[in-house]
C-alpha cells in the first residue's frame, strides 16, 4: 500500500514539474480560443472569438513576423494587447494572466506593436468609421436617438476616467483654470 501512495506522489510531482516547465515556455501558452467558452472569451477580451480572429487576420500583414522560436506569435501579441485594452488595467496584471503569462516589458512591446499596426491607414480606415458628410452625421444622430433616447449623439468612446488634481491656487506656471 505504501508503494502505491509513493508512486502516486511521484506521479503528482512529475505532473507538477511538467506544468511548471510549460509555464516557463512562451510557446506553451494556453489557447483561449479553445479553452474559453464564447462568454468567457468575450468577458476577457470584450470581443467575440470570430471578430478577434478576423481582426488578427486583418492586422497580421502589418505585424512583425515571428523571428525566433521564443517569439510570441502574432496571435498571442494581438491577444495581449486586446486584453490590455479590454481591462484598462496595468501591464503586470496582463502578464500574470494564465492565458497570456509574459513579462511586463513584453506586454508593453505587444501593445506598442498592435497600436502602431492599427494606426496604419489600411487598418485604421477599415476599423474606425466617422461620418464623411452632413447626411451621414445626421443619420447617426437619428439612429442613436431612436435606440437610446439621447439627442445629438453620434457615437461613444469606451475609456477609463483618471482623476486629475489641479495645482495649488498660487501656481503661476500651471494656473488652476486650465484644470477646471
Amino acid at each position: 500500500m505504501d508503494e502505491l501512495v509513493y508512486l502516486h506522489l511521484l506521479e503528482q510531482e512529475h505532473l507538477e514539474n511538467e506544468e511548471q516547465d510549460d509555464n516557463n515556455n512562451v510557446n506553451n501558452l494556453r489557447d483561449p480560443f479553445v479553452e474559453l467558452s464564447d462568454g468567457q472569451f468575450r468577458n476577457m477580451f470584450r470581443l467575440s472569438k470570430d471578430l478577434v480572429r478576423y481582426f488578427i487576420e486583418s492586422i497580421e500583414p502589418y505585424m512583425r513576423p515571428k523571428l525566433r522560436a521564443t517569439d510570441l506569435s502574432v496571435t498571442n501579441r494581438v491577444l495581449v494587447a486586446l486584453r490590455f485594452f479590454a481591462s484598462g488595467s496595468y501591464q503586470l496584471d496582463i502578464g500574470s494572466n494564465t492565458f497570456l503569462r509574459i513579462s511586463q516589458p513584453s506586454v508593453s512591446r505587444c501593445i506598442r506593436e498592435v497600436i502602431t499596426a492599427v494606426n496604419g491607414p489600411n487598418i485604421f480606415n477599415e476599423w474606425v468609421k466617422f461620418p464623411n458628410n452632413f447626411n451621414e452625421l445626421d443619420t447617426l444622430r437619428v439612429r442613436f436617438y431612436e435606440k437610446y433616447n439621447i439627442p445629438g449623439v453620434i457615437g461613444c468612446v469606451d475609456c477609463t476616467h483618471i482623476a486629475i488634481y489641479p495645482p495649488s491656487h498660487n501656481d503661476n506656471e500651471h494656473p488652476e483654470h486650465i484644470y477646471m
